[in-house]
C-alpha cells in the first residue's frame, strides 16, 4: 500500500486553494468589468472576452487500519493518497494551444500580427486590474490554455 508523505499532502491542498483563489479573483475581474459596463451611458466598442479556469478539485483517499486494536475500538482512517484532478481539456482541428502571457511578464507573449493578440491584451488588462484592485497583494500570472479559432465562446485558461 502507498503512503502519502505528509509534504505532498500540505502541497497537493495548497494547489487546490491556489485555484480556488485564481477563479475567485478572474470572476471578481469580470464582476468589476460588468458593474462599469452597466454604470457606462455607451457599451463598449470592442468584445470583452470571455475566459474560464479548467475545473479541478482535490480526492483524498483513505484507508482503514488500527495498529493497535484494543477491545472496543473502531477502525480509524487515514489518508492514504491524494490526488489533485483537473478537466482534461480536448483538442480539436480548431483549436491551438497558446502561451499568452509568461510568468510575471506584463505584456502579451504573442506579436500583434499574432492571432490572439487581442486576448492576450485582455488578459494583460485582466493582470492590470487584479493588481490594482488587490493593492499588489495578488494578480494571475502564466496566462496559457486553448484559443478558439472559429467562434466558441470561452477560451481555456
Amino acid at each position: 500500500m502507498y503512503y502519502l508523505s505528509a509534504n505532498e499532502l500540505k502541497h497537493v491542498l495548497k494547489e487546490g486553494k491556489v485555484m480556488c483563489w485564481a477563479k475567485s479573483l478572474l470572476n471578481y475581474t469580470y464582476d468589476y468589468i460588468d458593474h462599469h459596463i452597466s454604470m457606462s451611458p455607451t457599451p463598449p466598442p470592442f468584445e470583452i472576452p470571455c475566459v474560464c479556469f479548467v475545473d479541478a478539485s482535490v480526492a483524498l483517499g483513505f484507508s482503514q487500519h488500527n495498529t493497535y486494536p484494543k477491545p472496543g475500538d473502531t477502525k480509524v482512517g487515514s489518508v492514504s493518497v491524494v490526488y489533485l484532478l483537473k478537466e482534461h481539456i480536448l483538442f480539436d482541428d480548431n483549436e491551438v494551444f497558446a502561451k499568452f502571457i509568461h510568468n510575471m511578464d506584463c505584456v502579451p507573449s504573442l506579436d500583434e500580427d499574432e492571432y490572439g493578440y487581442d486576448l492576450a491584451v485582455f488578459l494583460v488588462f485582466m493582470q492590470h486590474l487584479q493588481y490594482v484592485q488587490t493593492e499588489g497583494l495578488a494578480f494571475i500570472s502564466d496566462y496559457q490554455g486553448i484559443h478558439p479559432h472559429f467562434g466558441l465562446d470561452k477560451t481555456n485558461i
